[in-house]
């Protein structure tokens, strides 16, 4: 049965090895510029076995410092005699490997019991690559008397035993008050890197700050465009609305632009026409007026038409015949155009409209036609108006009666209005005529 193995891998990668190597390759980083820089340098104040006393800040002894200076921690230089010392040359390895090395260095050649050692070392790197160690030895109970002897130095506080040099940095003996020194020096260093990040945050936020007011306010346009487009719809249903409605005023206005106003047509012929013709057929035909009737002389009538403003193509498709005896009358069918400009309902609309009442008529009509009193204002000729078939109708007089209350209303032929009292007819006989309404 195979073994279960506890060992963090994954494709064959060691996890733990991984996270070791790193956190080495970390360490020895801040020892190298510029991340020694957030490694605040503590001041400790170095009671020398002579009896002098020195600073020292980073591992390395401040020129003419002052005596008993503003010193954070306290160390205690070991005499000579109480030390055994060792240099070795170790290859190029990490700190963590030459700290092993130094180990098991040391308990090799202490000649002192394993709970009574007291080591420390110090690493420097040479050019070619290799390191050169220097391992400092001694006993923890001889350690422990002469930190009794020395302890008016010290005072009441702790203090580190170092094993100094001739140059470089002093070695450390551990177990002996080092750990408050690293330990301050890691809290400087992570305040250091928390102060760094908060700059680098600020700095990011303030060059992220306009981009983010952008994006805001992209977000904002689109609620915005979000919102108008919800209400838009109905705006959009109604604009369509208005545009239909605007497409069919333009087509009725284009329409009622070659429309021709039956009403002003025949209130033109009623005033110009003599009192000796009658109509017995109007027909209007788009811009064509087509008149049949009888009268005492078709050319004095063509004439009298061809000179009327807005009226052209004075026409007699068939000859004037007289039926009867001398004084018989001549039955014409006159052809005539007509302006839309003079007789259109564009120029009716401004006018104002006469209103007729109903007139009995003997003959049936084939179309009733509607005017507006001459008191109504602002009404519409349009609405008015109504199309006039061309129907043959009954004999048309030209010439106006006299309604009741003086107005006077458009005749056709001579029987009585029925709104109006009945007139007495003239003296002179004439033939009787039919209204067309």
């Amino acid at each position: 049965m195979s073994s279960i193995q506890s060992d963090a891998r994954f494709f064959g990668v060691d996890f733990h090895a991984l996270w070791r190597d790193v956190c080495q390759a970390w360490a020895g980083l801040q020892d190298v510029p510029p991340f020694v820089w957030f490694t605040p340098e503590a001041s400790v104040r170095l009671f020398q076995a002579d009896g002098g006393e020195s600073l020292w800040r980073g591992g390395v002894r401040v020129p003419n410092g002052v005596k008993g200076g503003n010193a954070e921690f306290n160390a205690l230089e070991l005499p000579e005699d109480l030390l055994l010392r060792r240099a070795l040359t170790m290859p190029a390895m990490s700190e963590s490997d030459i700290a092993s090395a130094a180990l098991l260095q040391a308990r090799a050649i202490s000649p002192f019991a394993e709970h009574d050692l007291v080591w420390g070392y110090c690493a420097r790197r040479q050019p070619e690559g290799h390191s050169q160690v220097e391992l400092a030895l001694a006993s923890s109970k001889q350690v422990a008397q002469y930190l009794q002897e020395q302890a008016s130095r010290l005072g009441r506080g702790g203090a580190e035993v170092w094993a100094t040099l001739n140059q470089g940095s002093p070695i450390v003996l551990s177990g002996y008050g080092e750990s408050a020194r690293e330990a301050k020096s890691l809290r400087g260093r992570r305040v250091r890197y928390g102060l760094l990040a908060l700059a680098l945050a600020i700095v990011g936020g303030i060059a992220i700050t306009p981009t983010l007011q952008l994006r805001a306010r992209a977000i904002e346009a689109v609620k915005a465009h979000d919102s108008v487009v919800h209400r838009t719809p109905p705006l959009v249903k109604e604009r369509e609305l208005l545009m239909q409605s605007a497409e069919k005023l333009g087509a009725l206005s284009e329409l009622l632009a070659g429309r021709i106003e039956p009403l002003r047509v025949l209130d033109r012929l009623t005033k110009i026409l003599p009192d000796d013709t009658a109509l017995q057929a109007f027909t209007l035909k788009g811009q064509k007026v087509t008149l049949n009737g009888l009268t005492s002389n078709a050319s004095a009538v063509m004439q009298i038409l061809g000179e009327q403003s807005g009226v052209r193509d004075v026409r007699a498709p068939n000859p004037a015949t007289r039926t009867g005896g001398a004084n018989s009358k001549e039955n014409f069918v006159i052809e005539f155009m007509v302006d839309p400009q003079e007789f259109g309902v564009a120029t009716a609309q401004g006018a104002t409209p006469i209103a007729v009442p109903p007139i009995a008529s003997a003959a049936p009509a084939a179309s009733a036609i509607a005017v507006a009193p001459p008191q109504a204002a602002s009404a519409s000729a349009a609405a008015a108006s109504a199309p006039l078939a061309s129907a043959p109708s009954a004999p048309v007089a030209a010439k106006t009666a006299p309604a009741a209350g003086g107005a006077l209303v458009p005749v056709f032929g001579g029987g009585p209005a029925q709104s109006a009292p009945p007139q007495p007819k003239p003296a002179t006989a004439k033939p009787e005529r039919k209204e067309t309404p």
